[in-house]
């Protein structure tokens, strides 16, 4: 398209930073959009811990309602119950055991009682256009100590994160924070015969009409400004013990954040 314009006479400048920067900052009424939406996640994680409640643990394989327990079987739960609540949840992440610790895994096959599970809900509202992303992360059955930790970790570092998404914070600064908190938790991160292990990505990203939007909160992250609706999701990932990741959703004010995202964090289900 630019290079036919260009052909017709029209003069292009090719723009490097977001096309729509105004689109960074919500309004009030885009925050009450995104709200919406993270209430649909929460339905759809209502539908998982059902699921997960109900189930039986027969050998290495959940059962419930007869069938055995597959991401499959609880992504499309989760689809339904985002329904519900008027908005379309698109390939939601159910990730069990080692499958968890590549977060773009969706997850696929049977879920396996005592592994860590990493559910990630983004639905999209049908009325609005905008997003809600979520992440909490079960075990169905008796978790180890190593597993206990590792969730105590990656939990405790979320809300410590939370509570610093304010306007004129560095947005490195709270990525650093996170990563210093891992590391003295004995938590490393690096790779292990090749493969990324430990606190793997950024820990935050803006939400809103695209599940991924500016700012970008990580090592190059910028200093925060009002109005920004912004995912906090850190994460450990271990091939062999599992992964944890909590996500939840604030907009960045002058006091402190504004939260739009509300579940519980239960993990453990027996």
């Amino acid at each position: 398209m630019a290079f036919a314009l260009r052909d017709l006479g029209v003069r292009i400048e090719v723009v490097e930073e977001e096309l729509f920067p105004e689109r960074e900052c919500k309004t009030e009424a885009e925050a009450e959009a995104i709200r919406v939406g993270n209430r649909a996640a929460a339905a759809g994680f209502r539908a998982v811990e059902r699921i997960l409640r109900g189930a039986k643990i027969e050998g290495r394989r959940l059962r419930h309602n007869g069938r055995v327990v597959t991401s499959e079987y609880v992504q499309r739960a989760i689809g339904v119950a985002c329904l519900e609540k008027g908005a379309v949840a698109t390939q939601p992440i159910v990730a069990g055991g080692d499958q968890a610790c590549d977060p773009h895994c969706r997850g696929n096959g049977p879920l396996r009682p005592h592994e860590l599970i990493i559910v990630d809900i983004f639905p999209r509202v049908m009325k609005t256009g905008y997003h809600g992303d979520m992440t909490r992360t079960y075990l169905k059955g008796h978790p180890s100590e190593a597993q206990k930790a590792l969730y105590e970790t990656v939990f405790t570092a979320e809300q410590w994160a939370l509570g610093e998404h304010r306007s004129r914070k560095s947005g490195a600064g709270i990525y650093d924070g996170v990563v210093k908190r891992f590391e003295d938790a004995g938590y490393r991160t690096g790779r292990d015969n090749g493969v990324p292990v430990g606190f793997i990505h950024g820990l935050g990203h803006g939400l809103g009409l695209d599940v991924h939007e500016a700012p970008r909160v990580n090592r190059k992250g910028s200093r925060l400004r009002s109005g920004q609706v912004i995912t906090v999701e850190p994460g450990l990932y271990y091939p062999g013990l599992g992964g944890v990741r909590v996500e939840d959703v604030v907009r960045v004010t002058g006091k402190g954040p504004e939260m739009l995202s509300k579940h519980p964090y239960r993990w453990r289900i027996r």
